[in-house]
C-alpha cells in the first residue's frame, strides 16, 4: 500500500482517502488507469464477505480521475463532474481491480469508463465518469 505523500508510478499522491481506502495505483497512462484495492472485512457491507458498494465506485472513481488527468506534484488535475455505476455481481474474494479507459476526450471535459473486476477476473461492475480538468490554485500561482 502507499502513503500520502509517496511517489506512486513516478508521481507523488497526497489523497489522503485512498491511503486510508488502501487503494494503489498500478498504472497510469494516456489511456486510462489501473487501480487495485485488497479486500478487508472493514470494507464489508452488512453481509459477510461482500464489500460496500459504495468502497466498489470508489475504486472506480479513483481509477477514472487517475486516467483523465494523472496527478501533478501528488495534486489531482481533474474532479468528477457525474458518475454512474452498475453492480453485475457482489464483490468477494481477496482483491478489486479497476480499469478504467478514456472514452472521450476534450478541453475541458474527459468521459471515462471503468470496469470493477474480482482478482479471480469477475466483473463486479461497470461504471460511467465524466471528469473536469482543474488547475488547482497552489499551482497557478
Amino acid at each position: 500500500m502507499y502513503k500520502a505523500g509517496e511517489k506512486v508510478m513516478g508521481f507523488e499522491t497526497k489523497n489522503r482517502f485512498n491511503h486510508y481506502l488502501g487503494i494503489e495505483i498500478k498504472r497510469v497512462d494516456d489511456e486510462g488507469c489501473t487501480a487495485v484495492l485488497k479486500i478487508r472485512p472493514e470494507l464489508y457491507n452488512s453481509i459477510e464477505g461482500v464489500v460496500h458498494g459504495g468502497v466498489t465506485s470508489t475504486l472506480a472513481d479513483v481509477a477514472m480521475g487517475h486516467g483523465a488527468a494523472p496527478h501533478v506534484d501528488g495534486v489531482q488535475q481533474c474532479v468528477t463532474v457525474e458518475s454512474k455505476i452498475s453492480y453485475l455481481a457482489p464483490a468477494k474474494g481477496d482483491l478489486l481491480i479497476a480499469e478504467s479507459k478514456v472514452l472521450k476526450r476534450g478541453a475541458k471535459l474527459i468521459t471515462m469508463e471503468a470496469r470493477v473486476t474480482t482478482g479471480d477476473g469477475e466483473l463486479v461492475a461497470v461504471a460511467l465518469g465524466t471528469y473536469a480538468r482543474i488547475k488547482p490554485k497552489h499551482l497557478t500561482d
